[in-house]
């Protein structure tokens, strides 16, 4: 097949959900670790999400790195199969639209910090945000439990599904990452 730059993680996942399959999503923290990533999917013949979180976005010289980095392998190593780009646990609105800006095709708004209408305010402003790039955005309501980049978090006892149904019609999110007691 031709080779098709990234994806948004939306049309991935709603192919996913109609062709009844998942799609993994890994953190990528070096040139390495994205090559292995991408060298396989493209052996299993299966869409994949590269999901960066905010240490690894410095730790790799920012966005445009990359985006850049990415772009390049899926071109050198000729991969085919289709790849999303997604800003994971971003925890600014600053963060969602400089990742948006340099070409992730998906990013994640965490406000699961804050109390429920802090979180649906902020978050809202995300999508807009994303929105205005045409990417998908996710959420997080609850606490999942472990650790990310710095922080550490208890589990709690679960995302209440009412709450996250009103949730997701307050703030217009594609995705939405909930606790059910397990940890990272």
């Amino acid at each position: 097949g031709e080779i098709k730059m990234l994806v948004s993680a939306k049309e991935m996942l709603t192919k996913a959900k109609a062709g009844h399959y998942a799609v993994g999503q890994f953190n990528i923290n070096n040139l390495e670790w994205t090559k292995a990533i991408l060298q396989t999917a493209q052996e299993l013949n299966s869409p994949v999400i590269l999901g960066v979180s905010e240490g690894a976005g410095k730790y790799m010289c920012g966005y445009e790195t990359i985006v850049g980095m990415v772009k390049g392998m899926i071109k050198c190593l000729n991969i085919t199969v289709p790849v999303a780009l997604h800003l994971d646990h971003g925890s600014s609105l600053e963060l969602c639209e400089a990742s948006a800006k340099a070409g992730y095709t998906s990013v994640m708004f965490d406000g699961s910090g804050e109390d429920f209408e802090k979180n649906v305010e902020l978050t809202a402003k995300a999508v807009l945000i994303a929105n205005k790039f045409g990417i998908p955005t996710e959420a997080e309501l609850g606490k999942v439990g472990g650790k990310e980049d710095d922080h550490e978090a208890d589990a709690d006892n679960g995302t209440d599904p009412k709450k996250a149904a009103e949730f997701v019609l307050r703030t217009g999110i594609s995705s939405l990452a909930v606790a059910i007691g397990t940890a990272h």
